[in-house]
């Protein structure tokens, strides 16, 4: 993995402490990431989920998209997902739902991996 990749996975650990981080590298320096049990509210069944992602060896000069949800995930009224969301799909050998939200006035210097995933949750609460 490149440096700044590190970087960004150690941020990740920083910012979601409490929660299971797993790291697969990638051949050309970047990683998969998968951060467990984030919640998601009660707009969701279950309320909790998995959200993944590739942080490419271009990082930080390379926005941090798309990120994967457990293919479980439901809405609580029993409607579908709604734009945004695609699938189900599989995404490193599991079952997910894709989450498009790409960031189209990339900062590397105020969006992080981290920043970028809590930005992404707040989305998915909010749909």
């Amino acid at each position: 993995m490149t440096p700044e990749v590190e970087q960004a996975i150690a941020e990740i650990r920083t910012s979601f402490e409490g929660h299971r981080v797993d790291v697969e590298p990638e051949p050309q320096g970047g990683a998969y990431v998968i951060v467990h049990d984030l919640p998601v509210g009660d707009r969701y069944a279950p309320a909790t989920t998995w959200f993944g992602f590739l942080i490419t060896f271009q990082y930080p000069r390379a926005d941090v998209y798309p990120h994967f949800v457990d293919a479980q995930l439901r809405r609580a009224d029993g409607r579908a997902h709604g734009p945004g969301f695609s699938g189900p799909t599989q995404w490193q050998g599991r079952p997910a739902v894709q989450i498009s939200r790409r960031s189209n006035r990339l900062n590397p210097a105020v969006d992080t991996a981290a920043t970028k995933l809590a930005k992404v949750i707040e989305w998915v609460k909010s749909q």
